[in-house]
């Protein structure tokens, strides 16, 4: 370690939390001792954790005090988990129109206002607070352990959307740079110049954690494999995808370039710090910020997500669905953590395609068929409501018409009917305003 990144954090780093008011230190203490915990007294802190926070809803935010008096819940000292299947579901509908009623009351001058599009477009706003902040930046420290990388270390985002990176003054990136190690790279624009600058920077900075959007990563993992030597003998110990569906492929390319393991984190604005990877490939759910559950589970234990969140006070998240699709994993991981675990994770709704009859299929089905297409840089599939395709692709030739073909079959057998598939190229991609790349979006409805 680096005499930078022991004054990090030893000094920079926790003054820098108690400075903005957060304790976050104390907090990654705090997950590090529950991972030694055994099962039983890990859920015995949870089940804890889910009685305050119902009587501090019933005590104080309107909306559950209406909705727990309705249905005669109005203790919960004895409240077991199974206890919550009888708590309503909260829709993000309701968080937009009876947002307000969702405000402890009190707690109003200490919330901190976030939005975000979703899967919709449709702009939702909520709010959270400095002790849920702290305790969501905690489990990204606490899990970043687990690979050995911890508090202080040098690390690299690929992050932002335009407007994120405009708040990047220069005392900000100063602050970030020399006393907190820290370094955000725009994942906007990702021509082959910047992603050549950012390999060098890679290679003179050597984070040992690069973070950010897996299709960015990936972008410059690929040319990392276009140009030998370009990283030197750099090598990370860890990187970690989130944000975005980390498909099988890009894993793939990622860990044979950089050769250290890759994490993938699962969190959203609204939810909270959701899960993580362990090393020994695993999702765990972090289970002291939320309870997960599955709603209305399919024949593979497939349903809509719900997600409590145990750590917001100031505007409370009950069974909230949070838009994604998942199973949950009955049996412990190999690693030992006491943590639950998520046996599968899938997208939100427009993520899927629709087939015949209405048959939903999962989008990393349409990437197994356009990855065999070696000429295709970059795409992004696009499902009309017909079910046809439009197929925007970067492509390093001109596609055979051979190609061609064999996508327009590989597709219309995946959807297990006849369908037209649009061809557009073009230079590049655009990401969307959060800096994202979507490789598939579908306007069609089961």
């Amino acid at each position: 370690m680096s005499f930078n990144e022991q004054l990090a954090r030893q000094l920079v780093l926790p003054l820098h939390e108690r400075l903005r008011g957060r304790s976050t230190m104390a907090q990654w203490r705090r997950l590090r001792r529950n991972d030694r915990l055994d099962p039983q007294a890990f859920e015995s802190l949870r089940l804890a954790k889910l009685q305050r926070l119902l009587t501090h809803c019933m005590a104080s935010v309107p909306y559950y005090q209406t909705r727990f008096r309705e249905l005669g819940n109005t203790h919960f000292d004895d409240l077991d988990f199974a206890d919550l299947t009888r708590l309503p579901v909260l829709e993000r509908e309701t968080l937009r129109t009876q947002g307000d009623e969702l405000i402890a009351r009190g707690w109003k001058d200490r919330l901190i206002q976030y939005s975000t599009g979703g899967s919709t477009g449709q702009p939702l706003v909520f709010y959270t607070d400095k002790h849920r902040e702290a305790c969501l930046n905690a489990q990204k420290l606490r899990a970043r352990s687990w690979f050995g990388v911890h508090p202080g270390d040098r690390q690299v985002d690929f992050w932002g959307s335009p407007i994120e990176m405009s708040r990047q003054t220069r005392l900000r990136k100063f602050k970030d740079r020399w006393l907190l190690n820290q370094v955000v790279l725009s994942a906007s624009n990702l021509t082959d110049e910047r992603i050549a600058g950012y390999v060098a920077f890679l290679k003179q900075f050597r984070p040992r954690l690069i973070y950010g959007y897996p299709t960015v990563i990936y972008r410059v993992a690929d040319y990392v494999v276009q140009h030998p030597g370009s990283l030197g003998d750099y090598r990370p110990r860890l990187i970690v995808c989130t944000s975005e569906m980390l498909l099988p492929h890009m894993r793939e390319c990622i860990v044979e370039t950089f050769q250290c393991p890759v994490s993938n984190e699962y969190g959203a604005r609204d939810g909270g710090m959701i899960a993580y990877e362990c090393p020994e490939g695993h999702l765990h759910i972090l289970g002291e910020q939320v309870i997960v559950e599955v709603d209305q589970p399919d024949a593979d234990g497939i349903g809509d997500l719900l997600i409590t969140n145990l750590d917001g006070y100031g505007m409370p998240f009950i069974r909230y669905r949070i838009g994604d699709r998942g199973a949950l994993e009955p049996a412990p991981c190999a690693c030992g953590l006491p943590l639950p675990r998520l046996r599968q994770l899938q997208g939100r709704a427009n993520d899927f395609l629709v087939g015949r009859n209405g048959r939903l299929i999962h989008s990393s089905t349409a990437n197994y068929i356009l990855r065999e297409i070696p000429a295709l840089k970059q795409y992004q599939l696009r499902q009309r409501t017909d079910h046809g395709f439009d197929l925007y692709l970067v492509p390093s030739r001109e596609l055979t018409e051979a190609e061609r073909e064999r996508i327009r079959q590989g597709l219309a057998g995946m959807l297990d009917e006849a369908i037209q598939v649009s061809f557009h190229v073009t230079d590049r991609i655009a990401a969307e305003k959060s800096g994202k790349y979507r490789w598939v979006i579908s306007e069609a409805r089961a």
